[in-house]
């Protein structure tokens, strides 16, 4: 990513938590970062998750110098009023052509986070993040990251790193992932993953 790109990722992270921090979660590689290092790298594509029912409110505070594209289960558009919002699954914010964030959007129903594939799964909605006392920012939990990661067709656009993460899960995170997600698709991750690098 050239360094306007980063700094355009830069100003929006900047304005989300001046302007909503509470509505949003950091995912993707900088939730895995915080959990693994505590570290808070924006120096790449930034994923952040939000709850449907903000998703209108964080998208205001976009800069309009930036494309928003969102998709829902059929198609993606620019034009909010094409799609059906109860089925947006996420948006993407361009710079010039350069993809620089993806907003996920997730689904609370009686407090209860619901996994978007299956909403059998689901988890109280104060258990799906932890939160960074460092950068005082909240970010997804490293095993519901890895549920998308390896389940959810959005392109992530980063080297995988699952092994890490998996190797710093506690016993409970293995388990509920594992539950999700099978123990065959974790194993094709990691060989991928090997190719990979």
């Amino acid at each position: 990513m050239n360094n306007k790109s980063i700094d355009n990722v830069k100003n929006i992270v900047k304005t989300l938590n001046e302007q909503v921090p509470n509505l949003i979660k950091f995912n993707g590689e900088v939730a895995k970062q915080l959990f693994l290092k505590d570290e808070f790298n924006l120096n790449g594509k930034v994923d952040i998750s939000v709850e449907r029912k903000f998703l209108g409110e964080v998208l205001k505070h976009i800069p309009n110098i930036h494309r928003i594209i969102l998709h829902d289960t059929e198609r993606a558009s620019s034009q909010y009023e094409e799609l059906d919002f109860s089925k947006v699954t996420h948006a993407e914010i361009f710079d010039d052509e350069k993809l620089i964030m993806t907003i996920i959007v997730y689904d609370v129903e009686n407090e209860e986070w619901m996994f978007r594939w299956n909403h059998n799964i689901r988890l109280p909605e104060k258990n799906i993040y932890f939160h960074s006392i460092k950068w005082d920012v909240d970010y997804i939990k490293p095993e519901i990251v890895l549920m998308y990661e390896l389940l959810d067709p959005i392109d992530y656009h980063q080297l995988p790193n699952y092994r890490s993460v998996i190797d710093s899960l506690s016993y409970y995170q293995f388990v509920i992932l594992r539950l999700v997600v099978g123990d065959e698709r974790i194993n094709q991750a990691l060989i991928s993953e090997k190719k990979a690098i």
